[in-house]
């Protein structure tokens, strides 16, 4: 005999409401998300009678897929809350997202990166590609490849392409394959192909098997530019030095202090003691060249510590009381200090070839300096063995004369980029001469040159 109540009827709320009439469950009640307005019964009556008389006509035309996509984009849980429960938004805020979520957008991010770096390389006239080669931790081998290209505008593109993982052998016929696959994915003309920069390993530059000859052989084009990385050639010419056994002994000594805990914070305690100007000794990792000097200057500053602390830890250091030990390190440590400020000047984007090769002129002539002040007995350019009041009478600078052929051998082509307005027209390429020979005739380019 009791009036019956709709709260006890069991109603249950129907998930293909959602997209029909672009309403929301919160807690118990059926909230529109185009008006906000909650909707007293939970019954599909007055939920399509609240739609037709206040929202049919301008989103009746929305089907479809559109229609998902505007329904996901109305019941985004901050703008429901902003609306709803602004007072709770804050909490909202602090929600982690799930892990398909995040999973979900960093794919979409790769997607958006992708198209947009195809997007630019089709925009490019020419472009060039580096790769290197290298395993990591896992024994994989890892090919890397970088692009850069440049409009008709000169704007230039310059970008990591992608890594491929290289789980058997690492031919170059296995790269070759790698690469072509690459250039498919980013839709890359390969017509406009005008450069190709390796880290000179066998499997790369092989005359007869090498990826640079077969990739050649694939795409068929003509006139590119093969070259040995800059970079890696200067660190191929730092290993010449010797000094092996220098370099093993600290390495040696840095790995004793710092790969066990209990060393390591004695040490650091050790040093603030004598109010040092270092609070620790740095890692040396072998991949990363910059280190080396950092770690050798380092060690030189703290030798003296590093003997006390080594000593009590009843470790045989003696060669750190070896004069003609020490006088290598110190040498050693100086010209490491001159191959890294080098090798920072050939770090970064946006460097051109030429500016790089004058940086490796400009090492060549500090060489033959530092060689003929040495053999005078002036020690000016080398703080630590000044130090050790010693005389060295050679060092052999022979490797930065073998190296670099490869740019060498295009040294007119760079002379013609870097100095056109200094060349004699006769001395380049007939096929320039005419446009070079404009080109030195506008005053205004040559004044802002």
């Amino acid at each position: 005999s009791k009036k019956r109540k709709v709260d006890y009827e069991g109603r249950k709320f129907n998930n293909e409401w959602c997209i029909k009439y672009f309403i929301v469950q919160h807690n118990k009640d059926v909230v529109c998300l185009i008006c906000q307005s909650t909707i007293a019964v939970m019954k599909e009556y007055n939920i399509k009678r609240h739609y037709d008389t206040k929202h049919s006509a301008s989103y009746d035309s929305i089907v479809g897929q559109s229609r998902v996509d505007k329904m996901q984009q109305m019941s985004c849980l901050e703008i429901f809350i902003e609306n709803v429960s602004p007072e709770k938004k804050n909490l909202v805020e602090q929600i982690s997202l799930s892990r398909f979520t995040m999973a979900r957008r960093i794919d979409d991010l790769s997607e958006n990166i992708e198209a947009s770096l195809k997007d630019r390389i089709s925009k490019c006239s020419a472009f060039s590609i580096a790769l290197d080669e290298s395993t990591d931790v896992s024994d994989t081998a890892q090919l890397v490849v970088f692009i850069r290209g440049v409009t008709d505008n000169f704007e230039v593109t310059e970008e990591f392409l992608d890594m491929a993982s290289m789980h058997s052998t690492t031919t170059g016929q296995n790269i070759c394959e790698e690469v072509t696959k690459l250039m498919n994915k980013f839709e890359i003309d390969s017509s406009k192909l005008v450069g190709i920069t390796t880290d000179g390993a066998p499997s790369m530059v092989g005359k007869n098997n090498g990826f640079v000859k077969r990739f050649l052989d694939v795409i068929q084009t003509e006139n590119v530019l093969v070259s040995h990385c800059i970079i890696h050639q200067e660190n191929l010419c730092s290993k010449v030095l010797g000094f092996g056994e220098v370099m093993k002994n600290v390495v040696s000594c840095v790995n004793y202090i710092r790969s066990r805990g209990l060393n390591h914070r004695q040490f650091k305690s050790f040093l603030q003691a004598p109010n040092s100007d270092y609070p620790d000794v740095n890692y040396f990792c072998a991949v990363r060249w910059l280190s080396r000097a950092a770690v050798l200057k380092r060690f030189w500053d703290l030798k003296e510590a590093i003997h006390t602390f080594m000593e009590s830890k009843g470790q045989d250091i003696s060669y750190l009381k070896d004069d003609a030990w020490l006088n290598d390190f110190a040498f050693l440590t100086d010209i490491t200090n001159h191959l890294s400020e080098l090798n920072v000047k050939l770090q970064g984007k946006n460097q051109l070839v030429h500016k790089m090769i004058e940086h490796i002129s400009s090492f060549q002539a500090k060489l033959q300096l530092f060689r003929s002040q040495l053999s005078k007995g002036s020690l000016i350019h080398f703080p630590c063995l000044e130090s050790r009041k010693v005389e060295i009478q050679f060092f052999n600078t022979s490797a930065f004369k073998t190296r670099f052929e490869d740019f060498r051998k295009h040294n007119a082509d760079v002379q013609l980029f870097a100095h056109p307005f200094d060349l004699v027209v006769e001395n380049i390429p007939p096929r320039f001469q005419l446009e070079i020979i404009q080109l030195q005739a506008n005053v205004d380019l040559k004044r802002a040159y």
